[in-house]
């Protein structure tokens, strides 16, 4: 009888652990989705704002520098955000350029692209969700960010040449020249 209540209870204990842990997955996928896929209205800033946002930026470093000298377990996760920002840095022009839904879309082909080895490819629709979020953060652990952005480029010139390449009325060759614009040539 006794063993049965220490499994029940290491049972719940591993249960609330886990719910905590999906809790905070889930709060990451949404602050990295508004980071790398805001809306419009994030994205077309007058120049005053930008100006205010970068000031914000700013401080918002000095203030984590100093917490970094004070606490250096909080600068892994800092570079972390970094490496999310260069990311949303990089895929901006496209966002602003193709609309979210398209510019998701292009990114989940890019993972696909390189997490080859997911039981299951990510469904390219266009949501950032919590899948794609999860394959994210593992491709991020094991890949230099210079080839998450390639695969990026990729998969959004291999939409480009799936989606538009049979309609003789698209210029797919425009299309392209538009993705090495937003996010540079292939390397």
């Amino acid at each position: 009888m006794l063993q049965i209540h220490i499994s029940v209870v290491h049972f719940e204990a591993v249960s609330i652990h886990t719910n905590k842990e999906d809790n905070i997955m889930k709060e990451n996928c949404k602050t990295v989705s508004k980071l790398l896929f805001p809306d419009e209205q994030a994205l077309n800033k007058t120049p005053s704002q930008r100006f205010e946002e970068q000031l914000r930026n700013q401080l918002h470093s000095m203030k984590n520098e100093r917490l970094r000298i004070l606490n250096p377990k909080l600068a892994e996760q800092d570079f972390e955000n970094e490496k999310y920002k260069e990311i949303a840095d990089f895929i901006r022009n496209h966002v602003l350029s193709l609309g979210k839904e398209q510019a998701v879309k292009d990114f989940q082909t890019g993972l696909n692209f390189l997490n080859k080895d997911l039981v299951e490819p990510l469904k390219e629709d266009g949501e950032f969700g919590e899948k794609t979020f999860k394959a994210f953060y593992e491709i991020f652990k094991h890949y230099d960010i210079s080839l998450i952005k390639n695969a990026i480029r990729k998969g959004a010139i291999s939409n480009t040449l799936i989606d538009t390449s049979s309609d003789k009325n698209i210029d797919t060759k425009a299309l392209v020249n538009q993705i090495h614009n937003n996010l540079g040539g292939l390397r």
